[in-house]
């Protein structure tokens, strides 16, 4: 079988080796031909959605009323380390489908809206695509140890992004990053280790780490209360869940624009994802176990960090907080362990993705005609950006949850899941609302509305009639994301169509392992 999935993992990283290769003074070579690579890549990811959904009904008809079993279709594996069961193993279904194809997405977006980057533009490029390629990795691996490695590639561009490109703190908030994670992959390694180690004595054979298998086994209930705090331990990081979020304001601050909406839409995601494709399906006594300690942490990010944003006066530290809040009721409806929640919980995976992004990039293109974040030098700028602030405007109410607008089914989704299991926590959930409201509304009338601060950066370049709209390239990076803002709201189905088969498979494990 020709395989698909290693050519969409590692296109990206092909192509950003080959631009380091690039002669020097080429710059606009290398971002076109980086920008082609990742265009090329969306290609395949959407014929690979193409062909998954025609294999879609086929899997759902076999998965209702039969035995748990995997749903993983265009599986590539190859003996690595056969003694300590490390394969090269790839698979995709429809929920880490949906996420590849944000990923690819969101790539093609931050590499367009990335040309306005001059500094060692070909190592810029290549680390983007880098990113690409372990963040594809981790959302393809069905081994553990081979997750493991993408799940570290990650790490390695991220803080070269952060750390070369950022802003005044760039190198403490890439340290802090770095530290952060670092601490919790370790754990899951060890977590990882020890996973097959169990299995191997539980079920007998030889010792695995390849996923379809470890989801037939059967662990100890006491053995998996630790299993499950070593992964939980990398997963609650990347979310990030509070107490373990603070890296986040800094490093999405300090990045570029394009790199932060990659960080937020993307990377965010994969540790959601570690909590649904492993904690879920392999610890499920211990899952039940600490659901109300979950469900607990995000509550209190959904409120406390929405209080937060309201009292920010750097517009990124404000979206920062802002998604720190919306991550957690993805997170509510994942532990709701019910078909409502989980489905709510991937779509609005993928709404986070494109509307966090868009704000990223907004304020982005804000940044870049300003020079300055700070909410209060901005007034009055709709009537001379009007384009800008209606493209703010979509985003903003999408961010918001408008009915029509994408995040709202993924949130109604989510939150129905939440209520029908644990009413309190569908309440807590639902009261971001107002805050919510209070702090997008500050974020878009702060800086689009009202009176202009005549004295202030953006005063003088108001004066001077320097400040343009928004041009050509940076509508056109940003238009893809728009019209997904609007296709979603009004048609979801196709999305939750898609992932349906495999959250009841994902569900059924959980189930059937209880009852054993």
């Amino acid at each position: 079988m020709f395989p698909l999935l290693s050519l969409i993992t590692f296109l990206p990283l092909l192509g950003g080796i080959a631009i380091l290769f690039f002669p020097r003074g080429r710059e606009n070579v290398v971002r076109w031909t980086a920008l082609g690579v990742a265009w090329v890549d969306l290609m395949l990811v959407l014929g690979l959605m193409l062909a998954y959904s025609q294999a879609n009904q086929a899997v759902s008809s076999s998965i209702v009323g039969s035995a748990p079993s995997s749903t993983f279709l265009f599986n590539e594996q190859l003996t690595w380390i056969s003694g300590i069961g490390i394969n090269y193993s790839l698979g995709v279904d429809g929920i880490s489908l949906l996420l590849v194809a944000l990923t690819s997405l969101l790539t093609v977006v931050c590499i367009g809206a990335s040309f306005r980057i001059e500094q060692k533009v070909k190592n810029y490029m290549a680390f983007m695509l880098l990113l690409e390629c372990g963040i594809l990795g981790v959302f393809l691996s069905t081994n553990l140890f081979l997750f493991y490695i993408f799940w570290e590639v990650m790490l390695i561009p991220a803080y070269f992004l952060v750390g070369s490109w950022g802003g005044e703190r760039r190198v403490y908030a890439a340290i802090k990053f770095v530290l952060y994670t670092s601490v919790g992959s370790l754990l899951m390694l060890a977590g990882i280790i020890a996973l097959g180690y169990y299995h191997q004595q539980a079920a007998g054979g030889s010792y695995t780490l390849d996923l379809a298998t470890l989801l037939n086994g059967r662990l100890d209930p006491g053995v998996q209360t630790w299993l499950f705090l070593a992964f939980a331990a990398a997963f609650a990081v990347k979310v990030p869940l509070v107490p373990f979020h603070s890296w986040l304001p800094d490093a999405y601050s300090e990045a570029p624009a394009p790199v932060t909406a990659m960080l937020a839409g993307a990377m965010s995601k994969t540790g959601a994802y570690g909590f649904l494709r492993f904690c879920l399906p392999l610890f499920p006594n211990a899952v039940h176990t600490f659901a109300t300690l979950i469900n607990v942490l995000a509550v209190i990010g959904i409120l406390y960090c929405a209080l937060m944003a309201l009292v920010q006066i750097d517009i990124k530290r404000l979206l920062a907080y802002s998604s720190i809040s919306h991550l957690g009721i993805i997170m509510l409806g994942m532990f709701a362990f019910n078909v409502q929640g989980v489905e709510g919980s991937v779509l609005q995976m993928v709404n986070h993705g494109i509307t966090i992004a868009a704000l990223f990039l907004i304020a982005g293109f804000l940044e870049a005609r300003t020079g300055t974040r700070k909410l209060s030098d901005f007034g009055g700028l709709a009537v001379r950006v009007p384009v800008l602030a209606a493209v703010m405007l979509i985003a903003t109410l999408s961010s918001l949850g408008l009915p029509g607008l994408n995040s709202f089914a993924g949130e109604f989704l989510a939150l129905i899941g939440v209520f029908h299991t644990h009413a309190i926590f569908g309440v807590l959930g639902t009261a971001v609302i107002v805050p919510a409201a209070w702090y997008m509304i500050r974020f878009f009338i702060g800086i689009m509305e009202g009176p202009l601060q005549k004295d202030g950066v953006v005063g003088a370049l108001v004066r001077k009639g320097t400040l343009s709209d928004i041009n050509v390239g940076e509508f056109m990076s940003i238009l893809p994301l728009l019209v997904l803002i609007f296709y979603i709201g009004f048609q979801p189905n196709p999305l939750t169509n898609l992932m349906e088969p495999s959250v009841v498979n994902t569900l059924q494990n959980v189930g059937s392992a209880l009852i054993h």
